[in-house]
């Protein structure tokens, strides 16, 4: 994931997203994530549970690639 300043300019304020929505869609996420590891390793879906890791580690860091 590329830096603000990289995206949208040097100096170009971006508003951050809003704890309260960050923390519904990571509750969800790892009601998800759970759904999906409680079946055996030989069974799940590796795919999407890496993909909805991926999603967790991207909404914990949202508001941290400002830099």
């Amino acid at each position: 994931m590329h830096s603000n300043a990289y995206l949208y300019g040097e100096g170009v304020e971006v508003m951050q997203i809003p704890q309260e929505v960050i923390d519904d869609r990571l509750g969800k996420l790892k009601v998800k994530l759970a759904e999906l590891l409680d079946h055996s390793y030989y069974t799940r879906d590796g795919v999407r549970c890496n993909e909805v890791l991926e999603a967790i580690d991207f909404w914990e860091s949202i508001n941290k690639r400002n830099v």
